[in-house]
């Protein structure tokens, strides 16, 4: 009976173990790697990445995502999510490589607009206002964009 129940339990461990290696992708000396994080360093899903507006695929749970390169080329990279600000950058990618984005959303922006307001930098506070409006349209950001705008106006 103990032979049976060690057997068991060996038979699960070893399905689990075999069947968590299967969502790790295997490291290929080809690919370009992408890792994206917001400014608070959690990483991002579901986002869009982009080549030369050909889209390669987006990242996985853990913010990350792997493609085949087929060499060295100068290109253009985005990263796009909804609720996002939209990361480009260019860069002459090739096989192994890493490229790392971090993206913020309107929400933080906006709260680093508040901040800034708190700290009298009003105008780094219309920049950040500006951003997360740019991101998403909401009446409190656009409020809060006001009163930054009349303090701007107060000091002039």
């Amino acid at each position: 009976m103990a032979f049976r129940k060690h057997s068991v339990l060996a038979f699960i461990f070893f399905s689990l173990s075999c069947f968590s290696c299967m969502t790790m992708p295997e490291k290929k000396i080809d690919s370009v790697y992408v890792m994206v994080y917001d400014y608070d360093n959690n990483e991002v899903m579901n986002v869009s990445i982009t080549v030369d507006e050909v889209n390669v695929g987006t990242t996985d749970i853990h913010g990350r995502l792997m493609f085949a390169s087929a060499g060295e080329k100068e290109c253009t990279v985005v990263a796009e999510k909804e609720g996002y600000e939209t990361v480009r950058t260019s860069a002459c990618i090739r096989p192994g490589q890493l490229i790392y984005f971090r993206m913020g959303t309107g929400t933080y922006y906006a709260r680093k607009a508040e901040l800034l307001l708190d700290g009298d930098e009003t105008e780094k506070a219309l920049k950040m206002i500006d951003t997360a409006l740019g991101i998403q349209e909401r009446k409190d950001w656009c409020f809060l964009r006001d009163v930054i705008l009349r303090r701007l106006d107060d000091k002039e």
